[in-house]
């Protein structure tokens, strides 16, 4: 495993462990923190649209809301079950992450969605970042399972 490969892992390892801490427990949310695996600058891919954002204070004050949105729709846990790193050059790479969200739903019904996201990742200012993501259709899946 190389230097950046092994970098990338951690910072997915401590992202995903974040993440489930935060959808467990929302006084774990620690926006400061989670924003920190972003870069300054980075764009999103959803079926729904193509967006950039800046890392900034608006960014930090939707992190929550996001969180809050999981766990209203009856999330549990949101664990990692797997990674897959490209390297794409010396100071990027592509991170393949399969998720598993654990959900009861309205019914009471326990479930889990599962999906893959793609991330873009850089070391270019020291500090692995995300500058770019790819998700699925998060929308139709959580409908599909009753949670929307």
């Amino acid at each position: 495993m190389t230097d950046l490969e092994a970098r990338v892992r951690q910072l997915f390892d401590d992202y995903g462990r974040l993440s489930n801490d935060a959808l467990k427990d929302e006084t774990s949310v620690h926006a400061t923190l989670v924003a920190s695996f972003f870069a300054s600058y980075f764009v999103g891919s959803t079926p729904k649209a193509v967006f950039g954002g800046a890392n900034d204070a608006t960014f930090r004050e939707v992190i929550p809301q996001g969180f809050a949105r999981y766990r209203q729709c009856g999330g549990k846990r949101m664990d990692i079950t797997g990674i897959k790193i490209t390297v794409l050059n010396d100071l990027h790479a592509l991170a393949e992450i399969g998720w598993d969200f654990a959900y009861v739903n309205k019914a009471g019904k326990g479930g889990n969605v599962r999906f893959t996201n793609f991330y873009f990742v850089t070391i270019a200012d020291g500090e692995p970042r995300i500058f770019a993501y790819i998700t699925g259709d998060e929308d139709k899946a959580m409908q599909e399972h009753g949670l929307a």
